[in-house]
């Protein structure tokens, strides 16, 4: 009978395993969708994460911590940019150098095609299927630090091989210019921080965007503050545009406020994989993005999600 291999040690948990208990394995986002996915009704695309111990197997097998503290040791002063840009890029470039255990690349290759299973199955479709492949940071004695908008993220990914790849692409992200920047700020070891990779069914949305139940620029808590943009919902995190603002009471879902923003570009997924900017026809440039059934549908899953974890969320 094969040995049960405990969940810290696995390589890969599906979404549907985990909680918000494991953010010490899988980062505040993967635990995040494993905890709406296993305990909402909160419709979530499915998907896996690769968890801390992949990352530091990865790590290990290809004895990096040495080479990586090598390098960081050259940066005596985070504020001397030119230093810092110079030994970000040599230890991203040392990562993707690096080879992806067989053990590890194995695992993912299995779950992916697992995940193709479910989608072909849902979908009723026989082609694979695209993901998005998100940077999930952690420390394990550091459950409260923030890495959130440090690491990348890679969407429209396709297939197993690409899927490798990309995870390989956030391990070496955790090393961007500004996460080594606030680590040294904060204090923090570089070598004790890892990194969940999030594997997840992409969503090619006409619109999207992000929500807070809060008004966050008043700290008024009893509205959710919903702002989209056109096409995929990077732009709207990363502030390259300006979203459309809608403001919802919690108790009624009545709609108190909307600010229609001129959007003239959208990020757009392309046929084959990746993404590409294009301009926002004119005709939707000033359109209301969101339907008032569509923003109170949404305000409505924005508060299960706020009752769910007992205080103000963005999502």
């Amino acid at each position: 009978m094969a040995k049960k291999v405990p969940k810290e040690e696995k390589f890969v948990l599906w979404f549907d395993e985990l909680s918000r208990e494991e953010v010490p394995l899988v980062g505040g986002k993967s635990a995040s969708l494993g905890e709406m996915t296993s305990k909402t009704k909160v419709p979530v695309p499915y998907g896996f994460a690769t968890t801390a111990a992949a990352y530091r197997f990865f790590i290990d097998e290809n004895d990096l911590s040495k080479k990586i503290a090598e390098i960081l040791e050259e940066l005596t002063d985070p504020e001397d940019t030119k230093k810092l840009h110079e030994v970000g890029a040599r230890i991203r470039e040392t990562i993707m150098a690096a080879k992806m255990p067989k053990a590890l690349a194995d695992e993912i290759t299995v779950a992916y095609k697992e995940l193709t299973k479910r989608y072909q199955k849902d979908s009723k479709s026989k082609g694979l299927p695209f993901v998005a492949v998100r940077s999930s940071a952690t420390a394990e004695d550091l459950p409260d630090a923030s890495f959130a908008g440090q690491q990348e993220t890679y969407l429209n990914v396709k297939g197993a091989k690409e899927t490798v790849e990309r995870i390989k692409e956030c391990y070496s992200s955790l090393f961007t210019n500004r996460a080594i920047y606030y680590r040294v700020q904060k204090g923090f070891d570089h070598m004790e921080v890892a990194l969940s990779a999030v594997v997840q069914l992409m969503v090619f949305s006409e619109s999207a965007g992000v929500m807070f139940t809060l008004n966050v620029s008043t700290g008024d808590r009893d509205v959710i503050l919903i702002e989209a943009g056109w096409g995929l919902g990077e732009y709207v995190v990363q502030g390259t545009v300006t979203p459309d603002d809608y403001l919802v009471k919690k108790a009624d879902l009545s709609i108190v406020d909307k600010v229609i923003s001129t959007k003239n570009v959208q990020l757009l997924r392309m046929p084959g994989g990746g993404v590409v900017e294009e301009a926002v026809p004119a005709d939707k440039q000033n359109a209301q993005i969101l339907t008032d059934d569509q923003i109170k549908e949404l305000a409505r899953y924005a508060n299960d999600i706020e009752k769910h974890y007992g205080m103000p969320m963005d999502i």
